[in-house]
Parts: structure tokens; C-alpha cells; sequence
């Protein structure tokens, strides 16, 4: 069985929030199973940043899901975009 790189898209509720905070909380959120590879900021509109997030795990059914899951669960988050997804 192959690992999957998933990279996802942060999008918190507003510029206001703290960027570094929805940072630390997307790991402990992460499930078991799935290692948080890198998390870069990016500037998105109107003075709002993202968080370009990418999660390594092994390509088992549901895994993703829960991945995707477990970032819209994060406080302060107001969605959560894929990028892409891909055998490594």
C-alpha cells in the first residue's frame, strides 16, 4: 500500500483571527495515522491569509475523510478547500 499526499486549503472566519493559533490547533486535530507534513500562510484577499496545508498518510479508505474532517473541525476555521491529492 502507497502513502497519499493531501494538501488542503485553510480559509479562517476573518483577518482578525490569529493565523498562528488555527496553526497550532491543525495538528492536534490531525487523526491517527496522519503526519502534518508542512503548513505554509499565504496571502488570499482583502487582507485574509490561508493556510496551505499538507498531510501525509497511508492510502487507507476513509483516511482522507477524516483528514478533511478533522481541519473544518478546527476552531476559527471557516472552510477547508483541497488543493490536491496524490500518491507519493
Amino acid at each position: 500500500m502507497g502513502k497519499v499526499a493531501a494538501v488542503y486549503n485553510v480559509i479562517p472566519e476573518s483577518p482578525e483571527i490569529s493565523i498562528e493559533e488555527v496553526m497550532a490547533q491543525i495538528p492536534k486535530s490531525a487523526p491517527s495515522g496522519v503526519e502534518v507534513a508542512t503548513m505554509n500562510v499565504k496571502p488570499f484577499a482583502f487582507g485574509l491569509k490561508i493556510i496551505e496545508v499538507t498531510g501525509i498518510m497511508e492510502d487507507t479508505e476513509g483516511l482522507i475523510e477524516k483528514f478533511e474532517e478533522s481541519l473544518r473541525s478546527v476552531p476559527n476555521v471557516q472552510g477547508v478547500d483541497a488543493v490536491t491529492i496524490t500518491l507519493i
